[in-house]
């Protein structure tokens, strides 16, 4: 069974992970989980990079696509969001990678980060 949660600022499916038994869901609806350099750095646990996929979620239609209903493209179910899980936490990585080489730019979490 999905479990689809809904919140004032959209919509979003947990991934299978043990992380989320430990975590107030209602604390990761925030862009600046991971919309800086510092907050990309600071995402070490299983529980930070679930909060941080989850605020993803929230806000991924809002940021690129304000016009359109909240729920477009979003994950079909626990099983897609899990494999999207994992993208993520490889993109987190990579980002944090690029910016602690400090070439004078940042790299950032986009609507990429959850695609293979």
């Amino acid at each position: 069974m999905t479990v689809t949660l809904v919140t004032v600022t959209g919509m979003y499916i947990v991934p299978d992970s043990d992380a989320a038994e430990g975590l107030n869901l209602n604390d990761c609806f925030s862009e600046s989980i991971y919309n800086t350099k510092d907050a990309v750095a600071e995402l070490d646990t299983e529980e930070e990079m679930l909060c941080a996929f989850i605020a993803f979620q929230v806000n991924k239609d809002i940021e690129e696509n304000p016009d359109l209903q909240l729920g477009v493209g979003r994950y079909q179910d626990v099983a897609e969001a899990t494999e999207r899980f994992g993208y993520f936490k490889t993109c987190v990585g990579e980002v944090q990678k690029v910016n602690e080489e400090e070439n004078g730019w940042e790299a950032e979490i986009n609507f990429f980060c959850d695609l293979s």
